[in-house]
This record gives C-alpha cells, sequence and structure tokens, in this order.
C-alpha cells in the first residue's frame, strides 16, 4: 500500500488505487509482489543496503515493459521522446532507474520500518550522510519528500476536487491500515520477521511470473515489439541489472552492520497525520493556482528524474565494483 501510495499517486497514473477496481485488483496486487518478492530477496541473500536495494528497484521498474509496455510506446499520447535500441529512453531512464527503485521500493520500505515495525536495517543501509540528515532533521526531510509528492500529482491532476479526493481519501485508508497495524501489535516485529522465507520466496516468485505472464498478454499486447531490438534490449538491461543487484547483495554481505531492533526514526501520530495533510495541501493548492506553470514543472521534473537515475545508476556500478560505500 505505501509502494502504490508513493509513486502511483504522487504520478497520477492511479490517484484512487484502493477505490477502484483497477486499482484494488491489478495496480495494488502488482506493487505487492514486486515489493515483497524483491524486499524478501535481498534481506535473504544479502543486507539492505541503499545500493542492493536500488539494484533491485530497478528490477522492479523493469514492468514497464512486459506489462505496460511504457518502455517501448511512453507515458506520452504523443509517443516517445526519442528512441535507442527499440525503447523509449528518456521515459526508461525515469522509470527504470528512479521513479521505481527509490519512489516503489526504497523510501516505501524505510516508511514500513518507521510506521509498522521494531527494525531499522533499510535506515542503518543509507549512506552515511543521509542518516546524519535525516536523524537530525527528520520533519524536514519528511515534509520536503510530501512537497514533492503533492508537486508530482497536480500535473497529472484532472480537477482540484480530483486531487483533494485523492490526498484525503488515499490517506485516510493508509492511516486507518496503519491504526490497525500498531494496535494489533504488528509493530513490534522487524521487517526481517515479516518477510517471506525461502518457500515463501519460491511462492511470491511464481505468482509474480504468473502476473507477468497474464497482464503481458491482457495489456495492449500488440504494442509488444519484435525481437529485435526491442525485446532484446530489454533483454539486456534484464540481464545487466541482474548481474549488479548480485555483486551488490555479494558485496552487502560483508558491509553492512549487523541488525539494530530500534526505530531509526520515532514514530508519532502528529508527524504521519501532518504529512498526509501537507502532500493533501500541495497537490489541492498546487492544481488550483500553478496550473498554467505545468509545462515548466514538467520540464524541471524530467531534467531532475533524468540527471538523479544516471548518477543513481553510476553509484550502484561504483559499489559494485567495490569502489564505493
Amino acid at each position: 500500500m505505501l509502494s502504490v501510495l508513493c509513486v502511483e499517486v504522487p504520478a497520477g497514473s492511479t490517484m484512487f488505487p484502493f477505490f477502484t477496481v483497477w486499482g484494488f485488483l491489478v495496480v495494488w496486487p502488482l506493487y505487492l509482489l514486486h515489493s515483497v518478492f524483491l524486499a524478501g530477496l535481498v534481506f535473504r541473500l544479502g543486507k539492505p543496503g541503499f545500493w542492493p536495494l536500488y539494484a533491485a528497484g530497478m528490477l522492479y521498474g523493469l514492468y514497464e515493459a512486459y506489462i505496460t509496455k511504457v518502455v517501448w510506446t511512453s507515458f506520452r499520447p504523443e509517443g516517445p521522446f526519442f528512441t535507442a535500441g527499440g525503447i523509449a529512453l528518456f521515459e526508461t531512464i525515469i522509470l527504470v532507474l528512479f521513479l521505481h527503485p527509490l519512489l516503489a521500493f526504497v523510501v516505501p520500505l524505510l516508511f514500513t520500518e518507521v510506521l509498522l515495525t521494531s527494525s531499522n536495517e533499510v535506515f542503518l543501509g543509507l549512506p552515511q550522510w543521509s542518516r546524519r540528515a535525516i536523524r537530525a532533521h527528520p520533519t524536514a526531510w519528511a515534509g520536503a519528500l510530501m512537497v514533492m509528492f503533492g508537486l508530482m500529482q497536480f500535473v497529472n491532476s484532472p480537477s482540484v476536487m480530483s486531487s483533494l479526493l485523492s490526498g484525503a481519501g488515499n490517506g485516510a485508508v493508509i492511516g486507518l491500515a496503519v491504526l490497525w497495524w500498531r494496535r494489533s501489535g504488528g509493530a513490534a516485529y522487524s521487517l526481517r520477521e515479516l518477510l517471506p522465507g525461502p518457500k515463501g520466496l519460491k511462492t511470491f516468485g511464481c505468482v509474480l511470473l504468473a502476473w507477468y505472464l497474464f497482464w503481458g498478454f491482457v495489456i495492449k499486447p500488440k504494442s509488444i515489439p519484435p525481437v529485435f531490438p526491442g525485446q532484446m534490449t530489454v533483454w539486456i538491461l534484464y540481464a545487466a541489472f541482474l548481474w549488479l543487484l548480485s555483486r551488490c547483495l555479494v558485496r552487502s554481505r560483508h558491509a553492512l552492520p549487523a541488525a539494530v531492533r530500534e526505530p531509526a526514526v520515532g514514530f508519532s501520530w502528529r508527524s504521519f497525520l501532518l504529512c498526509l495533510a501537507l502532500a493533501t495541501a500541495v497537490t489541492t493548492a498546487a492544481r488550483l493556482w500553478l496550473h498554467p506553470f505545468v509545462a515548466v514543472q514538467m520540464l524541471v521534473f524530467f531534467c531532475f528524474y533524468m540527471l538523479a537515475g544516471l548518477a543513481l545508476l553510476a553509484g550502484a556500478v561504483r559499489y559494485a565494483a567495490g569502489r564505493q560505500d
């Protein structure tokens, strides 16, 4: 649920994932299967440092090829900005190197630890400078992220009321889910204890594969390109990211400290509700007052996503090669 809330809702792709048939039966299970399977894989085969999680997140983002076909067709009605090797180059960089690894995977896992568990393994795996910054100013970092989510959503929001209802409705669902989880004693467990073991991972992997096969043929099957060059490029990306993930996992087993059973940032209902309110207020206000400047914001965000995505990919390669922590 947090994964959906951090990427699908801010991007405006699915503004009401918990209130529509499509969101409840397609989007939510898609993110559930990817999040649990890949997180379980990283926790079981390595340690959840930032770079192993980021590498797994790039594999996460490649569902935009065979399921949604966006890697080939673009998310723009006009088509790709620029194609290379049969794929929409800029869209692939944005989705596969930035949005999904960070907003669909790493950030939701951090939120999960703070809101729902007694552990902080994901937090301890962050680069040292970011851990210090978050511990020193947790409210400022959370607030900045909520502002970013709000500004992201208004680009694709059809109306002010849609923005308001999306933020308030999804926030209420997440709030009730967190309340139920904490009152039922779920927060006493570590994230590692909640993730599936070896048998569970095999089950999730098989279901995820079946999910790919089913929706790959149901959603725009005619958009799947010929093997060369479009599909071949995606296969090369899968192979490269799998190799990168394996190298990051091997290195992480020797690079990270043992888990400490204490929250990275203390949970408080006041901060949680303020974050939800801030994201809702920003997206509503932006849709009301900033819509004439939507093209400018899109250009700024797209450039930021692409540059940050390429920089993160370079960082993951350097980590896998043993050249940085």
